[in-house]
């Protein structure tokens, strides 16, 4: 078994596993862990010899992550002109990703091979919807396996300090809102709170307007705080937003400047813009509003499933107001 300093020293590894024990030693000590040089190195020796760790890619034991969610996908591509560059694309979308442990080109009925690790199966279904979305202009067909994992060269694994500070964030954010009174007072304190926990650039709540056709922008904080403007009225037709009123499921990405669901991509670039993630609420099972966010650091699969358990219960302790059949006039 596996201690949590255990697991820090494999993630570190997992990220670079040329990293020294001095190195690792610095990134305990900076954590409040009170562990010395020769104490990293007495571990691995441990860790090594009980097999946890049995090479230096770094290989790490199946047994350690057979609870995981484990997908092959294979693609099929479109041929045309911008194949080649959208092909450049994926390649760097796979490099960049965490979760892909294994990817090639295929000659025969398909075109790719991909191999997806994941902690949920609710991060699974959120990352190959975003997958596929980016990369529509070149997929033609895809299948999706099950995969029993036999041998893994590690991505980052073990992230559980990460994942812990999220969740508590989270929580701090839906304990502060219950000191107002008012939708309004609720509602604008949640993204305030977004942008200062959870790194959005800005965040913002549109409510479905009474003929269901539109998407009105009520709060919006961070570095656009306006809510007139352009987007201050959203079709449902909309290719971000509304689509997840009409599907009543998320819409994430990692790649704004590319993604063919962001309309301006010029100035998400110019922004320094990297992810967008979105999610209904939900009120009597119809999409009451939607919560979005814009952010310039890449978020992991965990922060887009915990923000997704976040909107969930955000839904939940907002019900009360719901039930008020005029709450956009508020």
């Amino acid at each position: 078994m596996v201690d949590e300093i255990d697991k820090i020293i494999l993630t570190e590894l997992g990220k670079n596993a040329r990293k020294s024990s001095k190195d690792i030693t610095k990134i305990l000590q900076n954590m409040n862990y009170h562990i010395t040089d020769r104490g990293i190195r007495h571990r691995l020796q441990r860790l090594e010899k009980n097999n946890t760790v049995v090479g230096y890619s770094v290989t790490l034991n199946p047994e350690l992550i057979s609870e995981k969610v484990n997908r092959t996908i294979v693609l099929k591509f479109k041929f045309t002109k911008d194949t080649p560059e959208l092909i450049n694309r994926l390649t760097e979308y796979v490099n960049e990703s965490h979760f892909c442990t294994y990817s090639s080109r295929l000659n025969g009925d398909f075109d790719w091979v991909c191999h997806f690790i994941f902690d949920s199966i609710e991060q699974f279904d959120l990352e190959t919807n975003n997958f596929l979305n980016k990369f529509s202009e070149l997929i033609s067909d895809y299948r999706s396996y099950e995969s029993n994992l036999i041998k893994s060269i590690p991505y980052t694994i073990f992230d559980q300090e990460h994942i812990n500070e999220k969740k508590l964030q989270a929580l701090k954010i839906l304990q502060q809102i219950k000191k107002y009174d008012t939708l309004n007072e609720r509602l604008q304190s949640i993204v305030e709170s977004l942008v200062k926990y959870f790194d959005a650039t800005f965040a913002r709540v549109w409510f479905v307007d009474k003929s269901e056709k539109s998407l009105i922008l009520r709060f919006s904080a961070g570095k656009y705080k306006n809510v007139e403007g352009e987007f201050s009225k959203v079709p449902i037709k909309s290719l971000k937003i509304g689509a997840i009123v009409t599907t009543k499921k998320p819409i994430v990405s990692n790649d704004v400047i590319h993604d063919p669901r962001i309309k301006y991509h010029d100035w998400a670039k110019k922004e320094k813009l990297k992810s967008f993630a979105g999610y209904p609420l939900i009120y009597n099972r119809k999409v009451v509003a939607v919560l979005a966010l814009f952010s310039k650091k890449q978020f992991s699969p965990s922060d887009f499933e915990i923000l997704g358990m976040f909107s969930d219960q955000i839904s939940k302790e907002l019900t009360g107001f719901f039930e008020t059949k005029d709450f956009l006039s508020e």
